[in-house]
């Protein structure tokens, strides 16, 4: 029994050392709800200005497609701006200062009759 209990505190031991390897609170789904197709979908940090972007999506973002953005140990923060791009229409939709950490998931709405693009956060 004693060495059994030895065994068991030694397991603990080497798992609590363990890089974690949890899903970083920034990761977020992004589901396309719009109606119309995505091109681009970027996210950077309020004070990296709003000329730095990089596009997320590897393809177009269908309407109700959905694609999972992962950050990197290099981001810092929890508060972004999120720029979407439209395939078929040369504007594009920003909102400043959302804070990702407490969400898991923006479902991008479309609203035809106000000509407004939303997010509902999860």
């Amino acid at each position: 029994m004693k060495y059994f209990l030895s065994g068991l505190i030694a397991i603990g031991l080497s798992i609590a050392a363990m890089p974690s390897f949890a899903a970083d609170a920034r990761n977020v789904t992004v589901v396309n709800e719009t109606g119309y197709a995505i091109k681009f979908l970027g996210f950077n940090a309020p004070d990296d200005g709003l000329d730095e972007w990089d596009n997320e999506l590897d393809k177009v973002l269908q309407n109700q497609a959905s694609t999972y953005v992962e950050f990197d140990e290099d981001d810092d923060g929890c508060v972004w701006n999120i720029r979407v791009d439209w395939q078929s229409y040369d504007e594009a939709v920003l909102w400043k200062n959302v804070n990702l950490c407490k969400m898991t998931a923006l479902r991008l709405r479309y609203d035809p009759g106000t000509k407004t693009t939303s997010f509902l956060a999860e």
